[in-house]
């Protein structure tokens, strides 16, 4: 193969991914994944327990095969250790992540980055007529695929334990918390900790279901507010996961601004992002800068540009802690 032969298929690559993500959701969505999981079939017997069109299975369980989600092996086509990461009941799975990653709402709003580039323009908003949180909590459906997706694969903030001495801490407060799962893990494993869930008020239902047993210990309050607006004081130590990335600088100054007010003299901010290196981006960073770009007015920054942010709250970065998935844990303090 020559040197224009490889480039070329490296090209093409990149130029059918869509294709190539769109056959991962449809293997998830027509549950081939979940059944290979129960162990190998071959085709025709899948084709028949599913009720699929045969052939048009047999392509696609090659064209996965190819991609090293699938082995095929004599007695038919079994999971490779990447299509074991798509199972539902993998305690990492990525199930859900795929299905939101070529979702309607989602591939729609990609379709926008060429104008978004030529106007500045917002894509989802320019596509969708509306910014991606008010499309969410008018379409309880993709609302619900979208909060599956984000918790897909487990997140990296659920490591800030390996990372973060939270031994000292006697309240912990997570602002933006989603469903609760991380701070009912950080309770889960320290019975003398005490906790605070803050989210808007119509998304703490969830919550409240998840966090009930420490609810009801009296370990753990639930705060619903916007935190554009206020965030809940009494913590000694604060957590910002994937919060900031999805806001604009004079957003991101606002919530640091309320988190500092909400502090104390010796509280710990842990700011949990996809840190950009500030030079030789690994390219992982750089696609889900513009996957922010076109999705909200946010985008990923670097170290310096987080330090930036915090200065004029009145915070700095005491330092950076490396996370899985080029993520990071800002740990930040007051001046």
């Amino acid at each position: 193969m020559t040197a224009s032969d490889a480039e070329s298929r490296d090209l093409l690559r990149l130029l059918t991914g869509p294709w190539l993500a769109d056959a991962v959701a449809a293997a998830v969505r027509l549950g081939v994944i979940d059944r290979l999981g129960r162990g190998p079939a071959a085709a025709g017997d899948l084709a028949g327990e599913l009720s699929l069109a045969p052939d048009p299975l047999l392509r696609l369980l090659r064209l996965l095969a190819g991609l090293e989600v699938l082995e095929e092996r004599g007695d038919g086509f079994a999971l490779a250790p990447a299509g074991e990461l798509l199972r539902s009941g993998h305690p990492s799975s990525m199930r859900d992540l795929a299905l939101l990653y070529r979702s309607d709402f989602f591939a729609a709003a990609w379709r926008g980055l060429t104008d978004a580039v030529r106007t500045g323009e917002q894509a989802f908003e320019a596509v969708h007529g509306r910014d991606v949180y008010t499309h969410l909590a008018e379409h309880p459906g993709d609302a619900a695929l979208f909060d599956a997706g984000m918790a897909a694969g487990g997140s990296p903030a659920d490591a800030l334990p390996e990372v973060y001495d939270f031994s000292r801490a006697r309240h912990v407060a997570d602002i933006g918390g989603g469903d609760g799962s991380r701070l009912a893990g950080l309770l889960d494993a320290d019975a003398a900790l005490r906790g605070t869930l803050q989210e808007r008020p119509q998304a703490l239902a969830g919550a409240r279901e998840r966090l009930a047993p420490h609810i009801d210990r009296g370990r753990c309050t639930l705060a619903g507010a916007d935190f554009l607006d206020e965030v809940a004081a009494g913590a000694d130590v604060y957590v910002l996961s994937r919060v900031l990335h999805n806001w604009d600088d004079d957003s991101c100054r606002r919530i640091l601004a309320n988190c500092a007010a909400a502090m104390g003299p010796a509280a710990h901010l842990l700011i949990v992002e996809r840190v950009m290196p500030d030079d030789r981006n690994p390219w992982l960073s750089r696609a889900f800068d513009v996957h922010m770009m076109v999705m909200t007015a946010g985008r990923e920054r670097t170290a310096g540009e987080y330090e930036a942010l915090l200065r004029p709250a009145g915070l700095h970065t005491l330092e950076v802690r490396g996370l899985a998935a080029e993520m990071g844990v800002l740990v930040a303090a007051a001046l």
